[in-house]
């Protein structure tokens, strides 16, 4: 199943795991889209009138979805509860539309997060939504034929004031798309302006307010020029992540481009594929982050006569760098493990086993131990495939209660002595070897293998963060393609 872009923009922005709503569903198409990439277990797909819900059934029982999705027929959130959903998308709307919708439902000011893609009235929607106690965290751009689309991530909270210019525009960004976003605002502005100065009656105050505007869109439009390089961006990741720290076995740092080529959009992956590759080509991305490096041991040849060959020609060819954080990221604090406990819900995190301190005197080893509310192994087990979107575990019962956990993001059962060391009854990892499992049970400790790529996967939205707040001009996205390589039967 394909989204197009505009649907796929929107779908990328929702966080692994939410329960979503989705607002004048239409088709269907994003909560079933959703659930095929795993990404969302349930979601409630919601509209006015029976004729679009009708089609959003067919489309989730084409797919063989619809006992993940909950058909309402309703206006807007008035027949979703607060506690059903944590996200929910408003997309294909006027802005006046979605300020109406949000306006009968104020619960969603308390931590829900809210996907608005309006048609019009953008202007008027962005000052509702700072007058009304909404924030927008993130704008971001789709292109479909010839028309261009903004989906903002909306949360409640204090928003700083916008100037004339933001209100149409919002604020800058990397995007890639932002230019032509900036003229199309442009065009509207000015046929607004010419609007009032041929009117019998001007009104002076608008022909003002939009001179203001144009004047504000000029300045955004110049500081466009300012780019981002790759060896920015590398410095930066210096500095979160010392790439001295890295094992003695590992590669990871700067490992395709040039230094001073100028970055607009960057796809955060797990792995650099040629899957991954493609995708960037197709963002316009200039830049890969990777977590696992994609050279690894020696590579005598580049041709297309093998795997690591074709990513890297396709690299090259496509004017594609890459940066990849590996060993570092995982005993960082912040990274994969501070990550993965993080999503497990561990409260009191402590490192595992530290290796040291790095020049700014800040600890750093592999591994983190922490709690969670004793309960049985299986509830727990259960939570673990559930949160980290994992096919399936492996796991053995020391016959214990899950409380005091420690998690190791990828190949770390041989940290088996260090979480024994600890006192923790439970231990997630992944790649775990048949003696390790032996050894555990003998031992009493619950081991549970939930998979390398689910166990580090959780540091994409990280490293996505991060480079976000730190290059706002910079589109940075993690990657949709980019899954689970196996599956259980």
């Amino acid at each position: 199943m394909e989204l197009t872009p505009r649907l796929r923009a929107i779908a990328e922005q929702v966080p692994q795991g939410a329960r979503l709503a989705d607002i004048g569903t239409d088709h269907g198409y994003l909560p079933v889209w959703l659930l095929l990439a795993g990404q969302i277990d349930r979601a409630i797909a919601a509209d006015l009138r029976e004729g679009p819900l009708k089609r959003a059934r067919e489309t989730a029982a084409r797919f063989g979805m619809g006992e993940g999705v909950d058909f309402r027929l309703c206006d807007g959130l008035s027949g979703i509860r607060p506690e059903e959903v944590d996200a929910a998308a408003i997309a294909g709307m006027g802005g006046e539309t979605i300020a109406s919708i949000l306006e009968a439902a104020p619960w969603t000011k308390e931590g829900t997060l809210l996907l608005l893609q309006p048609m019009t009235g953008f202007a008027e929607l962005r000052r509702w939504l700072q007058e009304n106690g909404y924030r927008i965290l993130k704008e971001c751009l789709a292109c479909e034929g010839k028309r261009l689309y903004s989906i903002w991530l909306v949360m409640g909270g204090e928003m700083p004031p916008l100037t004339p210019a933001e209100q149409w525009a919002g604020r800058q960004s990397g995007d890639p798309l932002r230019r032509e976003y900036l003229a199309m605002i442009r065009g509207k502005v000015e046929k607004s302006l010419a609007g009032q100065q041929a009117a019998r009656a001007p009104d002076q105050a608008a022909i003002e307010e939009l001179e203001v505007v144009l004047s504000g869109l000029n300045i955004m439009e110049k500081e466009l020029d300012t780019m981002t390089s790759v060896g920015e961006v590398l410095a930066f990741l210096q500095e979160k992540a010392p790439f001295e720290l890295q094992e003695g076995f590992d590669n990871a740092g700067f490992l395709v481009g040039r230094a001073g080529g100028q970055v607009s959009k960057i796809l955060v992956s797990l792995d650099i594929t040629e899957q991954v590759v493609e995708e960037a080509a197709e963002l316009g991305a200039q830049l890969i982050v990777s977590h696992h490096p994609v050279i690894f041991g020696g590579v005598q040849a580049v041709t297309d006569q093998t795997v690591t060959g074709r990513v890297l020609l396709g690299l090259a060819e496509k004017g594609i760098a890459a940066i990849c954080a590996h060993t570092n990221l995982d005993a960082v604090e912040g990274g994969v493990n501070d990550a993965l406990a993080l999503r497990l819900g561990l409260t009191g995190i402590g490192q595992l086993k530290q290796s040291g301190v790095d020049g700014q005197g800040r600890p750093y080893g592999i591994g983190r131990v922490g709690y969670v509310t004793e309960q049985p192994l299986y509830d727990f087990a259960m939570g673990v495939k559930r949160l980290l979107g994992a096919n399936g575990l492996r796991l053995v019962d020391g016959g214990k209660p899950a409380h005091k956990v420690a998690v190791g993001g990828g190949a770390c059962a041989g940290m088996l002595e260090d979480v024994l060391a600890q006192g923790c009854d439970t231990f997630v990892t992944s790649d775990v070897k048949y003696n390790h499992f032996l050894d555990a049970k003998a031992q009493g400790l619950n081991l549970m293998d939930a998979g390398h790529f689910p166990t580090e996967n959780v540091v994409c939205p990280v490293l996505r963060d991060w480079l976000a707040q730190r290059f706002p001009q910079v589109s940075v996205i993690v990657s949709s393609r980019h899954h689970e390589v196996f599956s259980y039967l």
